[in-house]
């Protein structure tokens, strides 16, 4: 089977606002059991605790296939063990992958596995905990099936003893790890911390020991030109996407092709919704107008920082910014 997650075909792909999730020979059973899960899970923030099947954008179902889809339970090994999202703000970044680390709990089949969600700073992470807890809160049946620890941001599945613990980049020190599961949030922000390479080291050690075990990456772009491990980590995305390095990684990188985005290309209203895919749920386009046309009134660098915030735009490439 090719487990090949290259996609040369990505600007066609996202120009015509097809999936950038390619065709996977994923184990079908796994990806439909962790859809269900996903799907059923309920936000805790949003009038009317809507489910995931009813508030998440059709175009995130693929990921959490891919995701689940990609282990082998037969030999306990996941075929694609690494994700990385490049995704704007407002596109439910953090909704769905707390809702991904949840369901990871629920499907999980390793007794006392650990789950980590590494958000940048304390008061993201509180943010997470509250996310996480409250899906698990507002389910009678994940109310019993869970324990929630809020003074240490744990949550425990009682039968199975799998952990999941939402830990701040600031302020947390994530040495020796063993986790089976990992999400960073915002990784652009949390690769500024002094120790970001060597945590990285320590998260994909984990994966040696635990091969049925993930890391996943959601991000917006940087607001300043790419630099350290950020950098370092999304071109690597990249070259697997453009079929330059063959890893078992899969990217999903919601950026305009460089000779649309440049000179101001990326303010085009017809681009927006190819790289804001959850435009008209979490975000919508008279928000975004208004937002450009703010940052056009205040300057070239308001308009750098709602380019690379919302529409993905690098800075030093499609737009020469300092």
């Amino acid at each position: 089977m090719d487990w090949s997650t290259a996609v040369p075909d990505w600007e066609e792909r996202i120009l015509a606002g097809r999936s950038l999730v390619p065709e996977l020979p994923l184990f079908e059973d796994e990806a439909a059991r962790a859809l269900r899960v996903f799907k059923r899970l309920r936000l805790p923030d949003v009038i009317g605790t809507p489910t995931m099947a009813e508030a998440c954008g059709e175009w995130f179902f693929p990921i959490v296939e891919a995701i689940f889809g990609s282990y082998d339970p037969t030999r306990n090994v996941r075929m694609i063990q690494e994700f990385f999202q490049l995704i704007p703000k407002g596109n439910s970044k953090s909704s769905n992958g707390g809702a991904v680390m949840v369901t990871a709990l629920i499907v999980n089949r390793r007794p006392e596995a650990e789950f980590l969600l590494i958000a940048p700073t304390k008061e993201i992470a509180d943010i997470a905990f509250k996310q996480a807890s409250g899906t698990i809160r507002i389910d009678p049946e994940l109310a019993k099936l869970f324990h929630i620890q809020r003074h240490i941001r744990l949550i425990t599945h009682r039968r199975s003893g799998a952990t999941l613990q939402i830990k701040a980049a600031d302020t947390d020190v994530i040495t020796g790890s063993k986790a089976t599961g990992t999400m960073i949030d915002e990784t652009h922000v949390f690769a500024k911390k002094a120790s970001a390479a060597d945590v990285f080291v320590e998260l994909r050690g984990a994966l040696t020991k635990r091969p049925d075990g993930f890391l996943f990456q959601t991000t917006t772009q940087s607001k300043a030109p790419p630099s350290g491990v950020f950098k370092t980590e999304l071109n690597m995305a990249r070259a697997v996407r453009d079929g330059k390095m063959k890893l078992p990684l899969l990217p999903i990188l919601y950026e305009l092709p460089d000779r649309i985005a440049k000179d101001g290309g990326w303010k085009n209203r017809k681009y927006w919704p190819l790289v804001n895919p959850n435009l008209g749920r979490s975000t919508n386009e008279e928000f975004l107008a208004n937002e450009v046309m703010k940052a056009e009134a205040e300057g070239e660098s308001q308009l750098s920082l709602i380019a690379s915030q919302h529409f993905n735009v690098e800075l030093g490439i499609s737009m020469n910014m300092d």
